[in-house]
C-alpha cells in the first residue's frame, strides 16, 4: 500500500479523533488501533469475520469505507487492494486535494469501430496481417506538429515509424488532430510528448509474448505522465478533455488501453481485443 494512502487515512482518522500522532504514511500500532476502533463504529457496513482479519485487510476496508462515504465506488468492503479499489483511492485522493471527485474508469465510453478491420491482437491473427514482427515494412509518417522525445525534450521529430498498412490512417488521424484541435490544445495536454512507436522487443515482463510494437502498429504519448500501472484517477490522457483526441484513433479502429483496460494510458494500437 502506498505511503500517500496511509497519510490519507490517518488524516481522516485524526478528523474522527481517533488519532493524534503525526501523519507520517507508516502503518503502526497506534495506526492500527485507530483504525480498529473505526471500523468498529461502521461494523454495519462489515462482513461478520472482520475483527478476524489481518491489520492490512482492516486498513484496505478503511479506505473502502471512506470512498463510500465520498460516494466513491470502491466496490465490495472486503478489505482486499485489487484493481477496483485502487482507482477509487486515487479518486478519493483526488476528492481530497481538489474539492471534487474525478471522473471514474466507469464513465468512459469509447467508440467501438473497426472500418479498416483491424486483426485480433493474438500472434497468428496479427502475422496473416501485418507480418511477422520485427520484419514488417514501416514507413516515415509526417507529424502536424513537432514531436519532442519524453525522455530526452531537446530532441525533437517531426515524423512517426510506423507500419505501411497504417500510414493513410495515421495520416488522416494526425491531421485532423492538428487542423480540428490546434496547437495549443496538443501542448496543453502534452500531445507533443512522444514515447515511441517501432520497436523490435517483447512485451514488458514476458520472454514470449511480443509486444505490437515489434510490428510497428502502436505508439506510446507522454509516457512519464501515463505509466503502466496508471489508472484513469492519475493518468493525464485520462483527462475528460481528451475524449475527442481518442475518439478520432477510435473512429479508424485504433484501440486505446487506457480506454478499455484503463491502464497504459500512453499506449495506442491498430489491433483489437476482445472485452
Amino acid at each position: 500500500m502506498k505511503i500517500s494512502d496511509i497519510k490519507l487515512l490517518q488524516s481522516a482518522l485524526k478528523k474522527e479523533g481517533l488519532y493524534s500522532a503525526a501523519i507520517d504514511g507508516k502503518r503502526g500500532k497506534t495506526t492500527n488501533k485507530a483504525i480498529t476502533i473505526a471500523l468498529n463504529n461502521r461494523q454495519t457496513k462489515l462482513p461478520q469475520d472482520w475483527l478476524s482479519w489481518s491489520n492490512k485487510r482492516k486498513i484496505t476496508a478503511y479506505l473502502q469505507l471512506l470512498c463510500h462515504e465520498s460516494n466513491i465506488n470502491s466496490g465490495s468492503v472486503d478489505g482486499f487492494y485489487g484493481p477496483q479499489t485502487e482507482a477509487a483511492v486515487e479518486q478519493l485522493h483526488s476528492f481530497q486535494n481538489q474539492g471534487y471527485v474525478s471522473r471514474g474508469f466507469g464513465d468512459i465510453t469509447p467508440i467501438v469501430a473497426n472500418p479498416l478491420q483491424f486483426p485480433q491482437e493474438q500472434y497468428e491473427q496479427l502475422v496473416d496481417y501485418y507480418g511477422k514482427p520485427c520484419e514488417a515494412n514501416k514507413v516515415r509518417v509526417a507529424c502536424p506538429w513537432t514531436l519532442r522525445l519524453d525522455w530526452n525534450l531537446s530532441s525533437t521529430t517531426n515524423s512517426i515509424t510506423i507500419h505501411e498498412k497504417l500510414s493513410e490512417s495515421l495520416s488522416r488521424i494526425l491531421n485532423e488532430v492538428y487542423q480540428t484541435l490546434g496547437l495549443d490544445y496538443i501542448k496543453k495536454h502534452g500531445l507533443d510528448r512522444y514515447g515511441g512507436s517501432y520497436n523490435c522487443r517483447k512485451k514488458r515482463g514476458s520472454v514470449a509474448a511480443w509486444s505490437t510494437h515489434a510490428w510497428g502498429i502502436s505508439i506510446d504519448w507522454f509516457p512519464s505522465k501515463n505509466k503502466l500501472r496508471w489508472h484513469s484517477g492519475r493518468a493525464s490522457l485520462a483527462d475528460p478533455e481528451l475524449d475527442v483526441w481518442w475518439e478520432i484513433w477510435e473512429k479508424e479502429g485504433w484501440l486505446s488501453l487506457g480506454r478499455s483496460e484503463d491502464r497504459d494510458w500512453m499506449h495506442i494500437q491498430a489491433a483489437r481485443r476482445n472485452h
